[in-house]
Order: C-alpha cells, then sequence, then structure tokens
C-alpha cells in the first residue's frame, strides 16, 4: 500500500487540501490573540508537547510494544492536532478561538517535533543499525510543503476571497474525516490476516493512550488555573490527534506499513474519550452565563 500512487501523490495533496482548509478558519487576529493572553495556548502546547510524548514513550515501555508499533505510537504523539478538534471543541461548547489557534500553532511545532521525537523513538526502539531513517532538514522541507503553505494559501482565500472560503470549510472537515475513513480500510485490507493479534496487541494500548491524553490535557489546564471552556479545548487539542499525517509521514517517509498501524487505530479510537468529554462539557456548561472555574468564575476566552 506505501507503496501506490494514491499514497505517495494523492495523500499528500489530500493532507495540503485539509491544510488549507484549516486556514481558511485563521485570520491575522488568531495571532494577535495569542500575544494579549499566552497563558491558556503555553498550558495547551506544553499538554500537547510534554505530555503527549511522554504518555507516548511511557505506554510503549508500559506494554512492551514490538517496535514498529512503539515508533508509530510515537509518531501519532509527535504530530499536531486534528483538524476534527475544533469541531468537537465547539460541540464540548469549549473555546473555539484557542482551539483554532492551538490546532494552528501544533502544526508550526510539526516542523521540529516529527523528526526529533520520530528519530527518538526510532533509536529508542529499533536500534541505530536500522536503515529506517528521518532526516531533520528534509522532514521539515516537507513538512512545510504539506502544513505551512497550506495554511498560508487558506489564510489568503479567507482574506480576498471570503464567499468562497466560507462555502470551502465545511466540505474540507468532512472530506478529511472521509480520507482517514479511507485510510483505515485500506490498512484493514491489507492486514486483515492480522487484524485480530494486532487489535489484541495494541487495541488497549492504543486507548489508554487517547483517554490519558485527553484527560491529562483536562486536568493540566484546571491545575494551571483555567477556566472549564477552556480546559475542554486543551482536553480535545491534547487528545484529538492529526492520524491521517501520522499515516502519511509512515507511508511516506519511514516506508512503513507497520509503523502506520497505530496512526489508523488511534485515529478511530480517539473519538470514544472525545466524544465523551462533548457529552460532559454539554451537560456541566448548559448555562454559557456559568463557567464553573477553579475560581468560581467565568474566565474570559
Amino acid at each position: 500500500m506505501q507503496d501506490s500512487v494514491l499514497i505517495q501523490i494523492g495523500l499528500p495533496i489530500a493532507i495540503m487540501v485539509i491544510m488549507c482548509g484549516i486556514g481558511m478558519s485563521l485570520t491575522p487576529t488568531d495571532f494577535r490573540r495569542i500575544a494579549e493572553r499566552p497563558k491558556p495556548v503555553v498550558i495547551g502546547l506544553l499538554g500537547h508537547y510534554l505530555w503527549l510524548p511522554l504518555l507516548g514513550f511511557g505506554v510503549a515501555f508500559l506494554f512492551k510494544l514490538r517496535p514498529e508499533y512503539a515508533v508509530g505510537l510515537v509518531l501519532v504523539c509527535a504530530c499536531p492536532s486534528g483538524t476534527s478538534s475544533n469541531a468537537l471543541t465547539y460541540l464540548a461548547r469549549g473555546n473555539v478561538a484557542l482551539a483554532v489557534t492551538l490546532t494552528l500553532l501544533s502544526g508550526l511545532i510539526t516542523f521540529a517535533s516529527v523528526p526529533l521525537l520520530v528519530n527518538l523513538a526510532l533509536q529508542m526502539f529499533m536500534g541505530e543499525t536500522r536503515a529506517i531513517q528521518l532526516p531533520l532538514a528534509t522532514t521539515m522541507l516537507h513538512l512545510a510543503g504539506l502544513v505551512l503553505l497550506p495554511i498560508c494559501v487558506g489564510m489568503a482565500l479567507r482574506r480576498f476571497m471570503p464567499a468562497v472560503a466560507k462555502r470551502a470549510e465545511p466540505a474540507v472537515g468532512a472530506f478529511a474525516l472521509l480520507l482517514l475513513a479511507v485510510l483505515i480500510v485500506g490498512i484493514v485490507m491489507q492486514e486483515r490476516e492480522r487484524l485480530p493479534a494486532m487489535l489484541a496487541e495494541l487495541g488497549l494500548p492504543v486507548l489508554v493512550l487517547c483517554c490519558a491524553a485527553i484527560g491529562g490535557g483536562l486536568l493540566l489546564a484546571r491545575l494551571g488555573g483555567l477556566a472549564l471552556r477552556e480546559a475542554l479545548t486543551i482536553g480535545m487539542e491534547v487528545g484529538v490527534q492529526n492520524a491521517t499525517l501520522a499515516l502519511l509521514i509512515a507511508f511516506t517517509l519511514l516506508k512503513s506499513s507497520q509503523i502506520a498501524i497505530p496512526g489508523a487505530l488511534y485515529g478511530l479510537l480517539m473519538y470514544a474519550p472525545a466524544l465523551l468529554l462533548v457529552v460532559i462539557g454539554r451537560r456541566i456548561l448548559r448555562s454559557s452565563a456559568v463557567d464553573p472555574s477553579p475560581a468560581g468564575h467565568e474566565t474570559s476566552a
């Protein structure tokens, strides 16, 4: 599967379309918001790029996963927040502006996080003598074309062609979910004979990672003194990962369908705790005037 034309050419184009859709949801005001109120953003990034990678390595060691699966788990943790995290934050009555900002920043940090964390995982789990490598400069250029450039194009479309951007943005979100589903079906078909064994080995570790990522992000935000709306947002942003990008990197840069399998499972299982968080958020925040923050009052978004 990793050598097919769809993976080598079609998948990168699809990722660029999705990232362009994220760009169409952004304006320069989103960047100014970071400087005006940086605390939630800082806590969210700490959750995403400190707590989540530690979880990835920890779960891999705890469950004694085979090397390819361990690297795949870390790869998922190194990727940015998934495009669906913004929609799930909206459904949970979280802070959508904060969600968009964290999604964008995590996409930018991906240039460094993926090569650094994945190379560390390759060294720890597969040994230095393995032929698979992820060159830092090459990967950063690759991700710049996949992430940064399309986001800039999307922002330009919103600025100069707002009507087109408004019509296209919902379709891009639906396309992202459809693409992930197609990739998962492809992996299931390719690995169908070994699928029961893979689920037995990987199902529980991946589910533990999903739940710990979302729950840990939520707890970190509350311990940081953030309001519940912001804590819900950070929990969603930390736990809902861009599994499609993880699959792309596994197929095209690492050329391994085995490393892609944790990403495929994560892309499915992460919606269980995420939807639970939606239910919790909607029940607690039924009245938009009340937000039970640690200080006992509403914290402005």
